[in-house]
């Protein structure tokens, strides 16, 4: 897991689980795959990321 998306994130009427931080330039927590996680409902850390996209970016 990698510490920059420390936190996991299901967005409202979605069915996946984002990995989700801060990232510099943004005001707002988002999601690897670019989503704003703020309006989401936040999961426990070690929560499995479901999100096909947010998959591949914390595996590189």
């Amino acid at each position: 897991m990698a510490t920059k998306w420390p936190e996991r994130v299901r967005l409202p009427r979605g069915r996946h689980t984002h990995a989700a931080g801060y990232v510099p330039g943004f005001a707002d927590r988002i999601t690897t795959c670019g989503r704003n996680a703020e309006p989401g409902t936040f999961l426990d850390d070690n929560s499995p990321i479901t999100c096909p996209a947010c998959q591949r970016t914390t595996e590189k």
